[in-house]
């Protein structure tokens, strides 16, 4: 029996779409069965707080806001740890001056109050129960200035569950001297770097207003202890230098870093840690602040010099330029009779 041309076509054309949706669903399949990662907006507490939360409350300069419903084609796009910047790159945190996004004292007394907790909390951190309170008193309170990725930890029967996690640029947290987050102040979970991923992770959550998948940024820590971090606010585009610690009190305005940006999430930024790797300024406070007389505590980058008026000298241009010719050697005179 002679099969209609047209019913073969039709056939064919069922069997590629059949294919298509099956190669789709397996690919589904291998993004939801991995570890999702959980999208966690900048107040929310999330999953197993070790304690109530430390957040201050504090003003976040140019925070996001969270959108009410999840948005399908941001959450189905796979997460990939592309960029990377070094915890000491100025700009990748936020705040404002002497004012701080976390109370420590309080996260202190909270979390020691109960023994199972802190017990939990220190094996995460790496240190003893009885060290606790000189560690957390050696972080320093910052905000995320971009999307970022991390190893969060549950409290859940007593013991510390990890899982990933994207925290909201906004999001109050505890750094360690080498830039890194290890706190996460609306819950007091303890933080650490987080877990590669073979081919990207799947996310869960909803997402917030400017969520991008490709403009999440993973801290590394940097290649050195630092004593301050250059920290902006971005209301005021003031930048800011912060000691270590949890004393806000000695924070300093100071011109903007050269190459320096308030937007750490540009996707056309590269891993920043080659920039702050400077040694420390004379006073042993970090690293020098910039030469350039340009720079301007509320301006992202020093402006150009302006021109120079004709006819007048520049004089870097005479320091710099190549050495004159040397005079001609007088005429000889003639030799007497």
């Amino acid at each position: 029996m002679r099969i209609p041309t047209r019913s073969i076509v039709t056939a064919c054309a069922c069997l590629v779409m059949l294919l298509a949706a099956g190669c789709a669903g397996t690919g589904v399949k291998q993004t939801t069965a991995g570890e999702l990662v959980l999208l966690q907006t900048a107040t929310e507490r999330g999953p197993g707080p070790f304690t109530e939360s430390t957040d201050t409350g504090a003003p976040r300069p140019g925070s996001p806001t969270a959108t009410p419903r999840v948005q399908r084609g941001d959450v189905e796009a796979p997460l990939r740890a592309a960029r990377t910047l070094s915890g000491a790159t100025p700009g990748l945190y936020r705040g404002s001056p002497r004012v701080a996004g976390c109370d420590v004292e309080r996260h202190i007394r909270r979390l020691t109050a109960d023994e199972a907790r802190a017990d939990a909390f220190a094996g995460v951190a790496g240190v003893t129960r009885a060290a606790l309170p000189d560690y957390l008193r050696g972080l320093t309170p910052v905000v995320l200035g971009a999307d970022t990725r991390v190893t969060s930890h549950a409290y859940r029967a007593r013991t510390a569950s990890r899982y990933q996690a994207v925290l909201q640029a906004g999001t109050a947290v505890l750094v360690d001297n080498r830039g890194v987050p290890r706190v996460r102040c609306a819950c007091g979970n303890p933080l650490g770097e987080p877990a590669p991923t073979r081919g990207g992770a799947g996310a869960r959550g909803t997402p917030w207003a400017g969520y991008r998948p490709n403009q999440v940024v993973v801290v590394t820590p940097a290649s050195r202890t630092v004593t301050s971090l250059t920290i902006v606010d971005t209301a005021t585009r003031t930048w800011i230098e912060r000691r270590v610690g949890p004393d806000v009190r000695r924070d300093r305005v100071v011109p903007a870093p050269p190459g320096a940006t308030t937007n750490p999430a540009d996707p056309g930024r590269t891993d920043a840690g080659a920039a702050v790797t400077e040694p420390p300024g004379p006073d042993g406070s970090g690293p020098p602040a910039s030469p350039d007389p340009g720079g301007s505590p509320t301006s992202p980058s020093a402006p150009a010099p302006p021109d120079r008026p004709t006819g007048r000298p520049d004089p870097a241009a005479t320091a710099t330029g190549p050495p004159p010719s040397p005079a001609p050697p007088p005429p000889a005179r003639p030799a007497p009779p």
